[in-house]
């Protein structure tokens, strides 16, 4: 399924960056590690605050047992680091990406934290497949993901994102591109991501009211599109902040133009809690 030497490098293990006056929490997304928040860590941690970079069960080095893993998993190992990260005592930020974002709201009405933060946060895809996902799982064996979206292989963005993905890879090669394509991952896998979403948009009006939230969006994202954005941030109750940039998915994409808007967005957001 995944080839045995993708997420094996340092940058994609847990991280922490130590600072003041609070503590930072950032849950990356599918199938992404703390690699890609590093930047947003990075940001937080130059004004001042302690920053954590999570790995997901399953994820980063431990790639190969992705398919064996849970929801209840990804979900618990969240709602651990979040209560251990209260027992600091320091203001608590809880920010998740893509699925991060979606495990970030049902740990946030579970073990609340003192501010959310939600980056293009999922919760499902406008996809007839998704929709036929809980029976096509006792059909059929897997499904190929890059079949799904477009991918241009001469895009900066992309082929970092693959490069991440599978390092050494030589992304010029017509074969390796299809490879890329007809990349197989089991049905099941795609409905524990499902399980996700979903409980994600039941907990969404159980986070707490007076929690200040930002949720930022990607006005171009094919993937988490706005629409649904703004429909699960509807649902969040009390203050919640809501900011479109011009950009797809790659919101936490330091080379991106947008990062710049994105990387405001949350330090301001940031300096107001505590």
């Amino acid at each position: 399924m995944f080839p045995t030497q993708a997420f094996q490098g340092e940058e994609h293990k847990s991280f922490q960056l130590d600072g003041e006056p609070g503590l930072a929490l950032l849950v990356h997304g599918f199938p992404g590690t703390p690699a890609e928040m590093r930047p947003l860590g990075r940001a937080l941690n130059r004004s001042g605050w302690t920053v954590r970079g999570m790995l997901l069960p399953g994820f980063g080095a431990e790639i190969e047992q992705l398919p064996h893993t849970r929801y209840d998993e990804w979900l618990g190992a969240v709602c651990r680091e979040v209560e251990a990260a209260r027992r600091s005592g320091k203001p608590l930020l809880l920010a998740g990406y893509s699925m991060g974002g979606a495990l970030a709201i049902a740990a946030a009405a579970q073990s609340p934290p003192d501010a959310l933060v939600l980056l293009a946060p999922f919760w499902k895809l406008e996809h007839v497949l998704w929709k036929a996902l809980p029976v096509l799982k006792h059909v059929f064996r897997g499904v190929k993901p890059f079949r799904l979206v477009r991918l241009n292989f001469n895009e900066p963005d992309v082929r970092k994102g693959i490069g991440n993905f599978l390092p050494g890879a030589d992304l010029d090669d017509p074969a390796v591109q299809a490879a890329i394509r007809d990349l197989k991952l089991p049905l099941d896998l795609f409905a524990q991501i499902q399980q996700a979403g979903k409980m994600a948009y039941r907990y969404a009006p159980q986070v707490g009211v007076e929690m200040p939230k930002l949720v930022i969006q990607g006005r171009a994202d094919e993937l988490v599109r706005p629409p649904l954005t703004r429909t699960l941030a509807g649902r969040l109750r009390g203050s919640v902040t809501y900011h479109e940039v011009d950009c797809g998915h790659e919101l936490v994409v330091e080379s991106h133009p947008a990062w710049v808007a994105v990387e405001m967005s949350v330090t301001q957001f940031a300096q107001g809690i505590g």
